[in-house]
């Protein structure tokens, strides 16, 4: 744990609020600050307030900001803001609230999961994983539910199954993980980080700490082409060297092996598993005509992915939104062969329009409902409509959940009268 009590927490976001309130709780004098002024961040700066915790909204005062002993800097705040560089100029540590957090929680069962694609699936499987076979089981981080706010309730014995983003890792200094997982690399964040080198450098911070007696999870192929010379201290297992299996499911069972336990819950598990929210989710099957929500794909390489479960020429594709790199171009042959029409929205269209020229044809739509009404006008019986947008959703919506679920609301709109098909034809296996 860093010295020194005076700290300040930029953010006002779900992480940034716990952890002004749990850092207030164990001594330390907080000083909160956003830049935003939305009714949400007003709410929980009054709280905090009520809490006597010192906040300031609309602004950052840079100045008493460089006062503190060190920063706990939400992910929304890129090194390239100005209150960033102060603070590294003047050499003040900044951390996330994974790093604050790790200080504080009692399990040593400590389970991370980061990757460019794939976290929130695998974080969810190992938590059910782990909650069958060891007991209460806590699934936190990234995925939603600060790992700060989970602290107080967790016990010696309790597992803690947490999704990590590159973020977060970056600004990790003695953040530790019995078992870390890095599903895969692939450009991904390059509107934050500066480059692919940075990129894949925060996600080794996963195993950075780690000593002999830890595990360590990742594909061959990741450390042969971005970090061939690692020097990993704890036991390795590598997957993915068979293409034919769902690297997901690899994954689960691999971890979950780790921990010995029996193959025939891990398997029970997956067997049952309905998926996530906005991840290829059913949303409709009108006039034969399947509707699958993606909103959670905000990366060419989760496209690739997504694309991979349908027939070819079978897809009616709505993508788009705030390109997080330009790579684009390398699933430009597999739009081809699995694309019919592609819908371009948001920030990236000149982007995908030059990568996927000739591939399928395209149109362009100026705001998300149109764009749902020109998929929908286009579609025929055995196409699907899917929202898989390979970019963030930052130009048009607050998050990929709000993406999703708006729509979810205008499909259904279609036909008031039905609820998701359940009965919709399954997607091609993995």
């Amino acid at each position: 744990m860093l010295k020194g009590k005076k700290i300040a927490v930029l953010g006002l976001g779900v992480s940034g609020f716990e952890s002004a309130r749990f850092l207030r709780a164990k001594g330390f004098e907080v000083f909160v600050s956003d830049q935003g002024s939305s009714a949400l961040i007003t709410e929980r700066a009054g709280a905090l307030a009520g809490m006597g915790i010192s906040v300031e909204t609309g602004r950052h005062s840079t100045e008493r900001i460089l006062e503190c002993d060190w920063i706990l800097i939400s992910p929304g705040i890129p090194p390239t803001s100005s209150v960033y560089r102060a603070a590294e100029a003047k050499g003040i540590p900044i951390l996330s609230e994974i790093e604050a957090a790790s200080w504080f929680c009692p399990s040593k069962r400590v389970i991370a999961v980061t990757g460019s694609s794939g976290k929130t699936t695998v974080s969810t499987l190992l938590g059910r994983v782990f909650e069958k076979a060891l007991g209460r089981t806590v699934v936190c981080g990234n995925i939603g539910n600060p790992w700060i706010g989970e602290i107080s309730g967790l016990g010696e014995g309790d597992t803690v199954v947490l999704e990590v983003s590159s973020f977060q890792l970056m600004h990790c200094r003695t953040f530790r993980p019995e078992t870390g997982i890095l599903l895969n690399l692939s450009p991904n964040h390059q509107d934050w980080h500066r480059d692919m080198r940075e990129y894949a450098a925060a996600k080794l911070r996963i195993f950075e700490c780690q000593n002999s007696g830890d595990h360590a999870v990742l594909r061959r192929k990741d450390q042969e082409s971005f970090f061939p010379g690692y020097a990993f201290k704890a036991s390795r297992h590598y997957f993915g060297a068979d293409p034919s299996l769902n690297p997901n499911e690899e994954v689960v069972r691999l971890a979950a092996g780790i921990y010995e336990v029996d193959p025939q819950m891990t398997e029970d598990v997956l067997r049952h598993f309905e998926g996530i929210e906005h991840r290829l989710e059913k949303v409709a099957l009108l006039n034969g005509v399947q509707y699958i929500n993606d909103s959670k794909c905000t990366t060419s390489a989760s496209l690739a992915w997504a694309l991979s479960k349908f027939p070819d020429k079978s897809v009616v594709l709505i993508a788009g939104g705030h390109p997080k790199s330009e790579d684009f171009a390398e699933v430009r042959d597999l739009v081809a062969a699995k694309v019919r029409y592609a819908v371009l929205i948001g920030e990236a269209r000149p982007l995908l329009r030059r990568a996927w020229k000739d591939a399928c044809r395209q149109s362009e739509a100026n705001d998300f409902s149109g764009a749902v009404a020109e998929a929908h006008r286009v579609a025929a019986g055995g196409d699907t409509v899917l929202l898989s947008p390979a970019c963030a959703s930052f130009d048009m919506f607050r998050n990929y959940e709000e993406r999703g679920r708006t729509f979810k609301a205008l499909i259904r709109a279609f036909d008031p009268s039905r609820e998701p098909d359940r009965a919709a034809p399954a997607l091609v296996k993995d």
